[in-house]
């Protein structure tokens, strides 16, 4: 297997998308373990446990000797599922789908370009297999075919943070038959325009990216949905930031980004770094997790430590240089860098337009003194696209949408910790973007927030290509690749 995300849950997720999108239909038998292990890069005792779990869910039946097959009797589940449903609060339902919107609309539209010949065959089957005669199993696999072209970008972290908004077990209230016609043929000619390389909005696909649009009409007067009980759409986002940050912290973040700040000259050799308790509160973990990771920082001689004496640091930004990290050690981080980028570049347009409607002129001109500050600062000048992205994350008013973005805030700073990426001198390309980012900022204190939202989406998307293009230089890019295989995801 090639790492941890491909497990045996990911595996049940795939088949199981298989089985309600109708790929693979009641009676039918699956693949061979063997043939399994090799579609998944993984052992056939992790097969075995996803199986496991597909029968005890009723989605497959065992016959000794023979291969599972699919069962008839999981449509009956599905109903029992439905019965189980409650209805959604207005309110939390009103956060999220609206968060939604802002998340999944660009991410849907970049799937939707990015398929290719055979890579339909899975959306053309959902479509295929949506009857309008049965409201339920309609929306549910209008749902799938939405979340399909959400994991043709292979992103894993976008997918998770779609997944945390709950919003693919979400059971519309049924409407009427003639508007689940309508919509499924609306979704037809979608598929085919664009497979003769039109555009969506061709076929105005800000409209027919119905499910969040249709509730959102309804939502004020009257139940816009029913979830199951534990949906945050039902209990709110209080548990929603635990829950999509799961297993971000571990120590090798705490002295990456310790050397990311030695890297920057914001601690200088012979400067005592925070405590072991200052470490934990900044970063949100054990003592056991900063003990590793300063004990990994005193082994490549980066600080001196000792009991009761504090922790110092030993080297500069050359000394920095001269140590090896093999790229595998930081692979994981540099992915979640990448994606963390990627999902910044497709939506922080249109989140950003959201932000600026809720700024104020004081608050955008305290920015704008800011970066300044920080341009003429010797180790600040690379935080300025960092205060742009707060600030649009400051100003989010959906309570979902901002526990995405601050975690997307979060691991922007990643890249200051990747060794070599950051310069500390001034270069052209920064003090371009800086140039971007204090025009933005300009546009957003003259009232111009399209075009302010516009020149940010730019500012991030230039980012996210200089990062792959120095990351790829400095032979980061392929240990990263190999972190999780992303075709896992979808096909």
């Amino acid at each position: 297997m090639k790492n941890d995300v491909v497990k045996y849950e990911r595996i049940c997720e795939i088949l199981k998308n298989k089985i309600i999108c109708g790929l693979l239909p009641p009676g039918t038998a699956l693949p061979g373990r063997a043939k399994l292990c090799r579609e998944f890069h993984t052992s056939e005792r992790t097969v075995r446990r996803a199986v496991e779990v597909l029968v005890q869910e009723g989605f497959l039946e065992v016959v000794p000797k023979k291969r599972p097959v699919v069962a008839c009797g999981y449509l009956d589940k599905r109903r029992e599922e439905q019965d189980e449903r409650e209805t959604a609060d207005a309110v939390a339902a009103n956060d999220i789908l609206k968060s939604g919107i802002l998340l999944c609309y660009p991410v849907n539209r970049r799937g939707m370009l990015l398929c290719r010949g055979d890579d339909w065959k899975i959306p053309e089957t959902i479509v295929a297999n949506m009857n309008p005669d049965d409201p339920t199993g309609f929306w549910r696999l209008s749902n799938r075919l939405w979340r399909f072209f959400i994991c043709r970008n292979e992103n894993e972290l976008a997918l998770r943070a779609v997944d945390s908004l709950g919003l693919g077990e979400v059971d519309p209230l049924p409407g009427t038959r003639e508007n689940r016609i309508d919509y499924l043929e609306s979704l037809k000619e979608l598929i085919q325009t664009i497979k003769r390389g039109g555009r969506p909005e061709e076929v105005h696909f800000d409209a027919l990216f119905s499910l969040y649009g249709i509730v959102i009409d309804r939502i004020e007067g009257e139940p816009v949905c029913r979830v199951t009980p534990d949906s945050p759409l039902r209990v709110g986002t209080k548990n929603f930031e635990q829950q999509f940050r799961r297993s971000q912290e571990r120590y090798s973040s705490v002295y990456l980004d310790i050397l990311g700040l030695i890297a920057m000259g914001r601690y200088q050799p012979g400067d005592r770094l925070p405590t072991h308790e200052q470490l934990q509160e900044i970063y949100g973990v054990s003592i056991d997790t900063t003990i590793r990771a300063i004990r990994v920082l005193q082994d490549w001689g980066v600080v001196t430590a000792a009991p009761r004496n504090g922790i110092f640091v030993a080297k500069d930004l050359e000394g920095l240089r001269k140590i090896y990290i093999a790229p595998e050690q930081i692979a994981g981080h540099v992915r979640r860098y990448f994606d963390s980028l990627q999902l910044v570049a497709l939506t922080v347009e249109g989140v950003a337009e959201h932000a600026a409607l809720h700024a104020k002129p004081d608050e955008t001109r305290r920015m704008l003194a800011l970066m300044e500050r920080q341009w003429n600062d010797p180790f600040c000048h690379q935080l300025i696209p960092l205060t742009l992205l707060e600030f649009i994350t400051d100003h989010i008013r959906y309570n979902a949408l901002k526990s995405v973005y601050e975690l997307l805030l979060k691991n922007f700073s990643i890249g200051r910790g990747i060794p070599k990426l950051v310069q500390k001198d001034k270069t052209p390309v920064n003090s371009e973007l800086y140039r971007q980012c204090m025009e933005a900022a300009g546009m957003l204190k003259a009232g111009e927030e399209k075009r302010f939202a516009a020149r940010a989406a730019g500012i991030f998307q230039q980012i996210h290509r200089l990062v792959i293009q120095e990351c790829k230089r400095l032979g980061y890019w392929e240990s990263a690749g190999n972190v999780y295989d992303g075709t896992a995801l979808w096909k």
